[in-house]
């Protein structure tokens, strides 16, 4: 049997999180936060910066005048857009390249699609409509460990996916690389610092995960 330790070795390989990102999760949990640091922490992301301007200023939101002003247009967006926004950017940052491959697409597909229909669901049942973004950053993140043991395996968990059911993918998983997408997860969000509500969420009973990627995975096409 695999040494704890021994079992994670690959994904110590892969980048960082972004710091950025990383550091909003914990600065934007804060409602009373000074919008000055937030403004500050996102100015040195310059790529960040330039697509949070390019968002505000989209058909999406319809501003009258152009928005030229990181600061205005944090305050026009809230805190929680941005905070949605640049975890998903930086998701997408983090996967840069391998995101070619498409049955990585797929996996990105699946959880931006969770992101959304969890951000649905909770407008509907929770009365901190447009004031909370946990259920949309739960949906985003609940998944980062079957990305990251993409990225770490490539090849092999490509092979893995393609041969396995809903049913049977974390027992498939344990067998082939001696970890399942679940403790992937798990430890990503610990080593990656994730708030503990977020980290929560990733490690979340594998009996519903296991449902909730069987449900989601067959209703996105291929």
């Amino acid at each position: 049997m695999q040494e704890p330790d021994e079992r994670y070795r690959a994904l110590r390989r892969l980048p960082p999180f972004p710091a950025v990102a990383t550091k909003l999760l914990g600065l934007l949990a804060d409602e009373d936060v000074a919008i000055k640091k937030v403004v500050d922490l996102i100015k040195a992301d310059a790529a960040l910066t330039s697509e949070l301007l390019r968002i505000v200023n989209s058909p999406v939101y319809g501003f009258s005048s152009r928005i030229s002003s990181l600061q205005n247009a944090i305050t026009l967006l809230g805190f929680q857009t941005v905070r949605s926004f640049a975890l998903t950017v930086s998701m997408k940052g983090f996967l840069h390249t391998a995101l070619r491959i498409d049955l990585l697409r797929r996996i990105w597909r699946h959880s931006l699609a969770s992101a959304l229909l969890c951000d649905e669901i909770s407008k509907v049942c929770s009365a901190n409509i447009g004031r909370d973004d946990r259920a949309y950053t739960g949906g985003l993140l609940h998944n980062i460990g079957s990305l990251g043991l993409f990225v770490a395996h490539p090849r092999t968990y490509a092979e893995l996916l393609e041969s396995a059911t809903g049913e049977n993918l974390l027992e498939k998983e344990r067998a082939v690389l001696g970890i399942d997408h679940c403790e992937a997860g798990g430890w990503l969000a610990r080593n990656w610092g994730f708030p503990d509500d977020l980290r929560s969420i990733v490690i979340i009973r594998q009996s519903t995960r296991r449902l909730l990627n069987w449900w989601t995975w067959r209703a996105l096409p291929s």
